[in-house]
């Protein structure tokens, strides 16, 4: 579904039920037989993209492989991770909690809230409202922290 999102994204595709018809186009084998399912059950003119994208969900990503990886959204903190592994794992993650992340401020929120002690403070000092902002400074002061330490050891 992510590859599928990204080239409609990349040709401009908007119009929700022209995606739906591009993204079933190379569907094979079962997915063929359950969306002819989903035709004889829908109106599938009229379905959003969203719509779309929940019934393939309940298909073939089933509710509670959804709940776990929500739930590890939820308690996910940098402990060990650089602040890039971490910023993967937080994007990666974070399309199963969208409606716990509605807007910008709560994803900035919800990053800062699972960085290291230290760097947590002094963001959230600084309180920023951007998510790229907030996750910026996070690499700069890391990279800061490693020179400091390096300092120390030579």
């Amino acid at each position: 579904m992510d590859q599928v999102e990204t080239h409609l994204t990349s040709i401009d595709v908007t119009d929700d039920h022209v995606k739906i018809i591009l993204a079933t186009y190379k569907f094979s084998k079962d997915a063929k037989f359950w969306w002819k399912s989903v035709t004889n059950q829908h109106k599938v003119k009229e379905m959003s993209w969203d719509m779309f994208k929940e019934l393939f969900y309940e298909k073939y990503f089933l509710v509670p492989k959804r709940w776990e990886l929500r739930e590890q959204y939820n308690s996910l903190i940098q402990g060990t991770m650089s602040v890039t592994e971490y910023e993967n794992k937080f994007t990666s993650l974070s399309r199963f909690a969208q409606e716990i992340v509605r807007n910008e401020a709560d994803k900035t929120r919800k990053f800062i809230s699972g960085l290291h002690y230290q760097m947590k403070s002094l963001i959230t000092a600084q309180y920023f409202k951007v998510y790229s902002e907030a996750m910026e400074r996070a690499l700069m002061l890391e990279a800061k922290v490693k020179d400091r330490n390096a300092g120390r050891e030579q």
